[in-house]
């Protein structure tokens, strides 16, 4: 009779078995990314690594390596204090950058520019988040990290680089780059953790509970490859300053084209990064339009500019910092030096060294005219001063439309072309090794 009873009652108890099992907690149920499973660590080596390394035996085989103090090689390391990077920011609108208003990524969050300086008054004391990109007056204090030190990352193989400046207590959404990347950590901490989505396939399991994360604890000094499509979250500790890299995965890489040392020559403003330089020369060319707007066709001089940009304002014409920032722009833009502007010079496809001399003379003419407009305010005088260019280095806040010249309507889209640069300009030869006391 009691065998009977248990027998009946077993598949209840089964059942309940079960039930408890299920209400079981998960592993890292609603703690933070990375307690779901067991923590492991990842590859480190002191300094940096050869190109062909770095490509075989990483970037190839799809892993995470940390480069132990090896952004202490750039002069950025020793010389980006806040002091130094105030006295280093020219006025508005060439010295705004990029901020984010949460240390809490949230990408539907609002964005807006600011002045550098500003930022640096007050970052420490508030949310905002500097996301941007390296400003020009300081890439010459970074030095492209050696593992990329070949003539196909140099000439165009790399995309972009990010400055990410703040106060600490960042934390990035849990994402993945379509990217390779090197970060660069010249202030403070970071802790990334990692999911190795190439070994688990995460859209079977979306719990995340038992799979293995990958820990990477960056300590001021250090650089860190990140690889494509390893999804990860960054966290940030103490007043936090870095600067990545991305580039587009390769199925190819001339090895063989690698520089055979570390050359200390290699500042990033010796490398043509795509993104950036392609949206430089997109401001030139929405300047190009708005010139050919403006300009008489049968009347295209230095003189003529002069009149169209002060407006026929006689002080104006008189004035040598004013005069002497237009004739910058059409010598610029005069290609041939004929001193007449062509449809040709205004419209055809600028190699970077055509592109670069413009935006940098036109940069130094918004600064005057910017500054114009601040010291006049709202007042009459105000109607009567000259137009901004507008540039994509700023927003509404300086390129007000009563200020900023309109853009006309572009012509038809070309074909993108994945143009390398057509300058002379070649790698530094290598330099005689360093022993690490020199380092």
């Amino acid at each position: 009779m009691r065998q009977a009873l248990l027998l009946l009652l077993l598949p209840q108890l089964l059942l309940q078995l079960q039930l408890l099992k299920a209400e079981e907690t998960p592993q890292g149920h609603l703690e933070e990314f990375g307690k779901q499973g067991p923590n492991l660590g990842i590859d480190q080596v002191d300094g940096f690594i050869p190109p062909q390394e770095f490509i075989n035996e990483y970037v190839r085989k799809n892993k995470p390596l940390l480069f132990k103090g090896a952004a202490k090689l750039s002069p950025a390391f020793n010389k980006w204090t806040d002091e130094y990077l105030s006295s280093m920011v020219p006025p508005r609108p060439a010295g705004d950058i990029f901020i984010e208003h949460s240390k809490k990524e949230n990408r539907s969050q609002g964005y807006n520019f600011v002045h550098f300086k500003k930022f640096l008054e007050i970052y420490n004391t508030s949310n905002i988040y500097m996301v941007s990109d390296v400003p020009e007056y300081l890439l010459s204090d970074l030095l492209l990290p050696f593992p990329l030190q070949c003539r196909l990352f140099i000439r165009g193989g790399l995309d972009t680089h990010v400055v990410w400046f703040s106060s600490g207590g960042t934390s990035s959404v849990i994402h993945h780059d379509a990217y390779e990347n090197i970060n660069c950590l010249y202030r403070g901490r970071k802790k990334l953790v990692f999911l190795n989505t190439t070994k688990v396939d995460v859209t079977k399991r979306p719990e995340f509970s038992g799979l293995e994360f990958h820990i990477a604890e960056m300590e001021t000094g250090d650089c860190l490859y990140i690889p494509l499509f390893w999804i990860h979250q960054v966290r940030s500790f103490e007043n936090n300053l870095a600067v990545n890299i991305w580039w587009p995965p390769r199925t190819e890489y001339k090895l063989g084209e690698c520089m055979p040392q570390y050359s200390t020559k290699l500042n990033f403003n010796r490398v043509y990064f795509k993104t950036i330089e392609n949206n430089i020369r997109g401001d030139v060319d929405n300047i190009r339009l708005v010139l050919k707007a403006i300009l008489p066709k049968d009347d295209r001089t230095e003189a003529s500019l002069m009149k169209i940009l002060s407006g026929g304002n006689e002080a104006l014409v008189a004035n040598p910092e004013f005069a002497s920032a237009v004739s910058s722009i059409f010598k610029a833009l005069d290609l041939n030096m004929d001193g007449e502007l062509s449809d040709e010079e205004l419209g055809r496809k600028l190699t970077r060294k055509d592109f670069r001399p413009i935006y940098k003379a036109v940069a130094a003419y918004n600064i005057i005219v910017y500054r114009m407009h601040e010291t006049a305010g709202n007042g009459p005088e105000a109607d009567r001063l000259p137009k901004l260019f507008r540039t994509s280095n700023s927003d509404e806040s300086v390129f007000a439309p009563h200020r900023t010249w309109t853009q006309p309507e572009p012509p038809g889209p070309e074909e993108e072309e994945d143009e390398m640069p057509t300058d002379d300009w070649q790698p530094p030869q290598a330099e005689p090794e360093k022993s690490k006391d020199e380092l």
